[in-house]
């Protein structure tokens, strides 16, 4: 037998106490006097011998209470056959409670993390008062790399909720390494993984590599149904919202559970007003697409979600996306030889867009930061100067569209344009002008998503433009029109955030008709709007390390901050040309709408955050799998039962031996009860004892009488 507390004993001096009691515990005789003795020999020591074996039961009693309550106190125990217990153990014991969100699964109608958390209180209880612990959460806080005690875990514990961060567990395992080798590095360590066990986030098990002297216990939180309707994410059929006009939005929904939805209800609102609504049918493990069509009437940044319900796991019932409606394209529209006038009323109708012209020889790289698209027409050349500032333009996200001079000076077309990714610029051989069939172009492939809302159905019959083209080229890009010969007319190229759209022909007439074609307005309409795509996403989730917006040049030396109604904070932040650059921080912050201001106050843009979607696929590894997977690891246990609270118990027999302080509890209870009993018994015995002196005493008294 071991104790917890042997310092305790000490305690056991105690028992002098009632030593001493008993040995000094004189009574005050009173002498009664007898004309004849002779008849008391006998009852005198009949009751010498009773006094003596109650004095000696109560004696026994009270010590019997002392040494029990003194041992109870130092909390013995048999160690298990280990010979070896948590008590005697040493080193720190890390605890891992994940709370991210898949952890508002229910069991027994109560959150996964609710049972995690009393499991964990219970257990540090169950440890000596010296004991040191590591409490790790998903948040992974500055505090998890310091040593407490039981009192401060259950403090942290009780200010635990929801996490939207999700960690594998190689990342945790990893942060609790760095403060066991820090403090404990010699020690026998203990480590605790309270989780679901989600596949999608937990990462590779059988990838992870564990420390053969440390002990690890599994407590996988296990659910009776896996069931979570969610929406996975969300975009716009065309991506240039007009206010006034119907817009669609898409959505997808997944339905993870074997069951299948019936009638689900999803609703659109727009700066919290509901604007639309739709049901859905969704099958077992299905997902679908649906659609809302709607109307705002106001320009710039609107504050969208989409909202279903579901339960218990609710995290995921709404989705945010911001909306830029009808935003102000700038167009610099620069041209040699009077420009073209297509060109030019194309844009002149939309008031979202802002044309601004110049001649080439009063063109200057300073309007470019303050330019979305560029437009470049029948220049004979292209300076040499133009290659840095263009490939600058496009990585920063802006767009570069290309009509080409009748006799292009391919040699300096190509020294500019090659960064861009045109490879194999020549110059094409024209036989005759005007229109035939052989130069007339295919008709368009509306699966590109270029097309889409452009084409609400494949077109047949469409009447195509013809073209001769003054030059072809290679290269990666994305063929928006082509030649029957499989040549291009029209391509897009992507350089880093931006594009560039390069055309065979010049737009005069002799060469082509595609200004006066019926395509020629949407296209040139969806090049325009694809130019000022916000890094062509509406929503962001908080995994993303790094987001970017466009600022104007004045804002440059600017420090922007995100913000809602709620809380402010200050990201790291850089500017790249005219890209600003954040990184999202580690603290928790929740999803929705912030805005970014800079010092003055001014809103930059809306952007909008969703938890990741990986906590919401419903996924865990089962009780069998991780035995399995941990079946050749004799330093690993798993729990189960964790609702039964069978846990505690498990662990306590097969790790901290048994205890026995309840049992000298009781033992104690048993030795006053027993004092109390002897007093009353031996009580009623002397009372008879004291009739049966007075009895002799009057017997004596009346021989003596009888004598005189």
């Amino acid at each position: 037998m071991s104790f917890l507390y042997p310092a305790f004993l000490w305690a056991l001096f105690a028992i002098a106490v009632p030593i001493i009691i008993h040995i000094f515990n004189f009574r005050r005789l009173k002498r009664v006097y007898f004309t004849n003795v002779r008849l008391l020999k006998e009852l005198k020591t009949e009751t010498n011998s009773f006094k003596t074996l109650r004095e000696w039961l109560i004696l026994l009693m009270r010590l019997g209470l002392v040494v029990s309550l003194v041992l109870a106190f130092a909390q013995p125990f048999l160690p298990n056959e280990k010979q070896t217990t948590f008590y005697q153990a040493g080193g720190i014991t890390s605890i891992y409670l994940d709370n991210s969100y898949s952890m508002q699964n229910e069991l027994r109608r109560r959150k996964h993390l609710s049972w995690a958390k009393e499991s964990i209180s219970d257990l540090v209880k169950k440890f000596p008062k010296s004991a040191q612990f590591q409490l790790v959460t998903n948040d992974f806080r500055n505090r998890e790399q310091l040593a407490l005690n039981a009192t401060r875990v259950e403090d942290i514990l009780s200010e635990t909720n929801f996490s939207p961060h999700s960690r594998d567990l190689q990342a945790v395992y990893a942060r609790q390494q760095t403060l066991l080798k820090r403090l404990a590095p010699k020690e026998n360590n203990q480590i605790f993984w309270f989780s679901d066990f989600q596949k999608s986030t937990i990462g590779n098990l059988e990838k992870l590599i564990l420390d053969s002297t440390t002990q690890f216990f599994l407590v996988p939180l296990q659910s009776e149904q896996k069931a979570n309707l969610y929406i996975d994410s969300a975009w716009l059929a065309n991506p240039f919202v007009k206010a006034n006009e119907t817009s669609t939005l898409l959505f997808s929904v997944k339905n993870n559970s074997e069951t299948p939805v019936q009638d689900l209800v999803a609703r659109l609102f727009i700066d919290e007003l509901q604007v639309s609504t739709t049901t859905l049918d969704i099958g077992a493990n299905g997902k679908i697409t649906g659609s809302f069509n709607f109307v705002t009437q106001e320009r710039g940044s609107r504050k969208g979600k989409i909202v279903i319900e579901d339960q218990p796991i609710s995290f995921d019932n709404e989705y945010f996306f911001t909306l830029n409606v009808a935003p102000t394209i700038r167009i610099s529209y620069v041209y040699a030889g009077g420009g073209n006038p297509f060109v030019r009323s194309v844009y002149a109708s939309e008031k979202s867009f802002q044309l601004i012209s110049y001649d080439l020889n009063t063109f200057n790289y300073d309007i470019l930061p303050n330019t979305d698209l560029l437009i470049l027409d029948a220049l004979p050349s292209l300076p040499t100067s133009m290659r840095e500032e263009l490939q600058k333009f496009t990585l920063n996200g802006g767009s570069v569209l290309i009509f080409p001079n009748n006799l292009p000076d391919i040699a300096k077309y190509a020294e500019v344009l090659s960064p861009l990714g045109v490879r194999g610029l020549q110059a094409e051989k024209i036989d005759s002008l005007g229109k035939n069939s052989a130069k007339t172009l295919l008709p368009p492939n509306i699966n590109n998503p270029f097309y889409e809302s452009i084409f609400e159905q494949n077109p047949k019959n469409i009447d195509m433009p013809y073209a001769n083209a003054v030059m072809s080229w290679l290269g990666v890009s994305t063929q928006l029109l082509g030649f029957k010969n499989g040549k291009s007319f029209l391509s897009m190229f992507r350089n880093g955030r931006g594009k560039l759209y390069l055309c065979a022909s010049p737009l005069e007439k002799r060469y082509t008709d595609f200004p006066t074609n019926a395509l020629f307005v949407p296209i040139m309409y969806k090049i325009a709007a694809r130019s000022v795509e916000q890094n062509e996403k509406i929503a962001y989730h908080f995994q993303e390390k790094t987001l970017t917006l466009k600022v104007g040049k004045s804002n440059r030396k600017q420090v922007f901050r995100l913000k809602n109604n709620k809380t402010e904070f200050l990201p790291a932040q850089k500017i790249d040309g005219e890209q600003l650059i954040l990184e999202l921080p580690e603290e928790t912050i929740e999803s929705g709408h912030y805005e970014v201001v800079d010092d003055e106050k001014q809103l930059i843009g809306v952007l909008a955050f969703n938890y990741d979607k990986r906590e919401s696929e419903m996924q865990f590894y089962s009780i069998e799998e991780l035995k399995k997977i941990f079946a050749n690891r004799k330093n690993v246990q798993i729990y189960e039962n964790i609702a039964d609270k069978k846990f505690i118990q498990d662990f306590q027999e097969r790790n901290m031996g048994t205890p026995l302080w309840k049992y000298f509890i009781w033992l104690a209870l048993i030795c006053l009860l027993a004092e109390i009993l002897i007093i009353r018994l031996f009580k009623k015995w002397d009372k008879k004892i004291r009739k049966m002196r007075l009895s002799f005493h009057n017997k004596s008294l009346s021989k003596s009488n009888s004598l005189e």
